[in-house]
């Protein structure tokens, strides 16, 4: 997933890329680069992206044509953390620490940007699916917690169709901007990817209402009328989101199979898989702080078996490169069909991952 990039008055949107170096798991970081009051033609690019769109912008018009040019106008305000109630920072709150919903500062006006140092390590922690399905659809809480420096993560629901699309939907919390510091309060998140890595970024879409801390959200990838169909939807405010991209003649989401040893944390599409996911950028490496238990539960059909693994990338050089990366039980796929409702729970690198067949929990339970 992406950082989002917000200036003092900017917006717009466009592509950047970095590139994660040869023998690590195939993933790269796209930032959003932003401008005042200018048109920006949405780019392909030639790599993977694990991307978010969240909405940082108090005023926004967006247009799209057959040349898919958006245009895009907004105004944002700069808090320093100093000034907001709750928020850390580094100087007044060292690393280890951290916060929920009561320490994090919540929604304050979707054109609000507060001001932190920028995040550059990358935690992952993961799900992968190995069975097909036709249809995926799993409820997450919608959980505010942050890092000493305020940062949130992203609780995202991820498919990779049968012709190699990939798909991405979820939801996220005080998520970075690219030039550090965040838009607070819970954001709705989807992109999508063609098997070569390129990309096109869509156009900004908010939450029809509130999402409010303890609720939740029910996140679908589905197929309809030659379309996949990304939305999230809260269950208890029914606030929604959503997108469609071209299906591409695909008609199902297809699992991974085994990874290759135990401290490799990739997939042989490219990074592409079925699963779920919880994403956390921090300003420091090997973050310890506090981290709040988030459970994911299905909605369609029990879980048989699934790879679990974590993993951490630095950002901070042009070749981002591993600080760690893990995979539960020898690389193999998890048997969950076994003791269905019996939780197995893994300590990977000091995260703590647990699942059944009809859940995923990541952090404590």
């Amino acid at each position: 997933m992406r950082k989002k990039a917000v200036s003092t008055t900017l917006a717009s949107i466009a592509m950047i890329v970095i590139v994660i170096g040869a023998g690590a798991a195939v993933y790269v970081e796209s930032h959003n680069v932003q401008t005042v009051t200018q048109t920006a033609t949405a780019t392909e690019t030639a790599t993977k992206t694990i991307a978010s769109v969240s909405t940082a912008t108090a005023t926004t018009t967006t247009t799209t044509t057959a040349t898919t040019t958006a245009t895009t106008t907004a105004t944002t305000t700069v808090v320093s953390t100093t000034t907001v109630s709750g928020t850390g920072s580094s100087s007044s709150q060292s690393k280890g620490s951290g916060g929920t919903a009561a320490s994090c500062p919540g929604s304050l006006g979707s054109s609000t940007v507060v001001a932190a140092p920028s995040p550059n390590y990358d935690v992952q922690e993961v799900m992968v699916f190995t069975q097909t399905y036709t249809q995926l659809e799993f409820n997450v809480t919608a959980v505010a917690q942050c890092d000493a420096n305020g940062y949130g993560p992203a609780y995202l629901l991820n498919g990779l169709s049968n012709t190699g699309y990939w798909y991405q939907v979820g939801i996220n919390w005080d998520w970075p901007l690219q030039s550090g510091g965040y838009s607070p309060g819970f954001g709705f998140v989807s992109e999508a990817w063609a098997p070569g890595g390129l990309t096109r970024s869509p156009a900004s879409v908010a939450f029809s209402g509130p999402v409010k801390q303890g609720d939740t959200v029910e996140l679908s990838l589905s197929f309809s009328g030659g379309q996949v169909i990304a939305s999230a939807r809260d269950l208890n405010t029914g606030a929604s989101g959503s997108m469609s991209y071209p299906a591409r003649r695909a008609d199902s989401f297809v699992g991974s199979q085994a990874q290759q040893s135990r401290a490799r944390f990739s997939f042989a599409t490219r990074g592409y898989f079925t699963g779920l996911m919880t994403e956390w950028y921090h300003v420091n490496p090997s973050y310890t702080g506090t981290q709040s238990g988030v459970s994911y539960s299905e909605n369609v059909a029990p879980i048989a078996t699934a790879t679990l693994g974590v993993g951490e990338w630095n950002f901070t050089s042009t070749a981002p490169s591993s600080v760690f990366s893990d995979v539960a039980n020898n690389g193999n796929p998890v048997d969950l069909s076994a003791k269905p409702d019996q939780l197995q729970q893994f300590t990977l690198d000091g995260l703590t991952l647990s699942a059944d067949a009809y859940s995923f929990v990541t952090g404590p339970e």
